[in-house]
């Protein structure tokens, strides 16, 4: 048998038994909570989730990493004529998103500590 084709076999069947697992897992969890009999009320504090970002701010945030890549990839082709230009592109892919991601943060951030004063 082909060595290449194990490959993807294998990430589907990885995938398929993590998958399996979570299912599995989260569906024991639900049935030991209505065992116990506990009403959602009971358990509030278990299920107080995290607001979930909102589809605007997942677009910003990936808008600011793809903004990043872009301008890592143009200043590393401006630096063409130099010497370890890979060395530079690699650390600047790296560089430029971090930056677009904490200014993201920096707005969002404000605007969700505003809202829990509130």
């Amino acid at each position: 048998m082909d060595e290449a084709i194990l490959i993807p076999i294998t990430m589907f069947i990885a995938t398929a038994i993590i998958m399996h697992q979570f299912l599995k897992t989260r569906h024991a969890e639900r049935m030991s909570i209505i065992e116990k009999g506990l009403n959602e009320e009971q358990l509030s504090f278990l299920l107080k989730t995290k607001k979930r970002a909102s589809s605007n701010e997942w677009s910003i945030k990936l808008g600011a990493i793809l903004v990043g890549v872009g301008l890592a990839i143009l200043i590393g082709n401006l630096a063409a004529p130099y010497d370890k230009v890979e060395e530079v592109v690699a650390g600047l892919i790296f560089l430029f998103p971090g930056i677009g991601l904490l200014l993201a943060y920096k707005f969002f951030g404000n605007k969700e500590e505003n809202e829990e004063t509130e």
